[in-house]
């Protein structure tokens, strides 16, 4: 689990185009499932009638067209503005915007500044792009240190190491501590014992607003800027408790692997003597590590990779909460995105007290799916969880939704009363939509399905 209070499936990833639709496969898939429905958040399991027989499905992906209709603000109020007023979803703010124009297709307050939960990440991710190449890596080097027979581990801020031989399932292409310790006994080193040095990272390990309990509920570690899996003590489980000592759990794998006895791994609080580069390891491509942190709302990561844009910006000033929140905001807004209102305490959206509007969610969504994005912008809606098929809505979008599944990709957020939904979908009619809602003041479980519904029904209204 890595929303708080919200459990999910686990599914395939599916790789998408921005401006592709998945289509195959998963519609007959969903001939099947129809048969036995949630209704608006009722019971699983309930019978009902048979759904009407689906068309055949057509094969391979389907390019949304530039040039179709857009639907028109005045029939997609008339349908939407029911669901929107429905208790269930609370108060909502929203957001719908055409992506090949920008134009506003339908919207409730959307400027409000709301609890916007893990679609802070949605931020995180452009802001890295913006800042950062695709292909940027996050080294670990390994020195001799001052002491004799002593190794230093110098952390980058990658969280992603495997602590097995193989990269885990959560983090595809990540170093591992095997290939770490192939480095260390390739340069000749034998080391006694291990120091983790601080690495660029300062502050507390907990964002404000975190709670303890959420790092052996599976939602959190401390953000160190050295770690194995994300925390994880069960690195194939993304549901699984975390470490409260994150570097120091690293450095004793770390000298298992060597031979080294734990007991001589210290994590050291201050910067550390150290003699001479012995060698080093990186991560995964950003664009892979972005991919993780979206699919599987993993919040650890989306610290991390804030620090990073931080880094980037001010190389030699250690990074905190404060930096990473201050570069997304500053990165975006240099963009020409109009952050007023924004507060971010975290890059995660784990803590309460950030606050952002569905407006800025559909301007970020924008960058991405607008028809002047970048390549490398455009692959980031390919990184959403994609509706009924992976990630954090492998298990959503079926019942009265069900015309979602497979065309709606998009950010999912649950905390305690708020529950968001933001992404893109391609209408029947082939044209292009961003979108963003928050719910707030109702329960989050019988919030998702309405929210569900209204991202469904931009599929399939051509509302003209």
């Amino acid at each position: 689990m890595t929303e708080r209070g919200v459990w999910r499936g686990r599914g395939p990833t599916w790789r998408i185009g921005v401006v592709l639709v998945l289509v195959a496969l998963l519609v007959a898939g969903l001939v099947a499932a129809a048969l036995i429905t949630v209704v608006d958040g009722g019971p699983r399991g309930e019978p009902t009638d048979p759904a009407p027989a689906a068309p055949p499905p057509s094969p391979g992906l389907i390019a949304a067209d530039a040039a179709a209709p857009a639907p028109d603000p005045a029939a997609l109020e008339q349908i939407l503005g029911p669901l929107a007023s429905t208790p269930a979803v609370g108060d909502l703010a929203a957001s719908v915007v055409d992506d090949a124009t920008g134009r506003v297709l339908w919207e409730r307050r959307p400027r409000d500044a709301r609890v916007p939960a893990s679609t802070v990440k949605l931020l995180t991710a452009v802001a890295a792009l913006s800042r950062l190449p695709g292909d940027a890596r996050v080294d670990t080097v390994f020195e001799r240190g001052a002491e004799p027979d002593t190794l230093v581990v110098v952390p980058g801020g990658d969280p992603t190491m495997s602590g097995g031989g193989e990269p885990g399932p959560l983090f595809p292409g990540a170093t591992t501590v095997t290939r770490a310790a192939e480095v260390i006994r390739g340069a000749g080193v034998a080391p006694a014992r291990i120091v983790v040095a601080p690495g660029p990272y300062t502050g507390p390990g907990l964002g404000p607003g975190w709670s303890p309990a959420d790092v052996a509920a599976g939602n959190i570690a401390p953000v160190e800027a050295w770690m194995l899996d994300s925390g994880r003590l069960d690195p194939a489980d993304e549901y699984s408790p975390r470490t409260a000592e994150p570097a120091l759990a690293a450095g004793r794998a770390l000298a298992r692997e060597l031979g080294v006895d734990p007991a001589l791994v210290r994590v050291s609080a201050e910067p550390v003597e150290t003699t001479g580069e012995i060698g080093r390891v990186s991560s995964a491509p950003l664009t892979d590590r972005l991919r993780s942190m979206l699919v599987y709302s993993d919040n650890v990561l989306a610290e991390s990779i804030c620090r990073e844009v931080a880094l980037a910006r001010h190389p030699d000033v250690p990074v905190d909460f404060t930096a990473g929140t201050t570069a997304v905001v500053e990165t975006l807004a240099e963009r020409g995105i109009d952050m007023s209102g924004v507060r971010l305490d975290d890059c995660s959206g784990m803590s309460p007290g950030d606050r952002l509007s569905a407006a800025v969610l559909t301007d970020v969504l924008r960058t991405a799916a607008a028809p002047d994005a970048t390549r490398e912008m455009r692959d980031l809606l390919d990184t959403l969880p994609v509706a009924a098929g992976s990630g954090t809505l492998s298990d959503r979008f079926d019942g009265p939704a069900a015309p979602g599944a497979g065309w709606v990709r998009a950010k999912t957020g649950t905390l305690a009363g708020t529950s968001a939904l933001a992404g893109t979908v391609t209408s029947a009619d082939g044209r292009s939509m961003s979108f963003a809602l928050l719910s707030s003041g109702t329960d989050p479980a019988a919030a998702r399905p309405v929210l569900d519904r209204i991202a469904a029904s931009l599929r399939t209204c051509g509302c003209r």
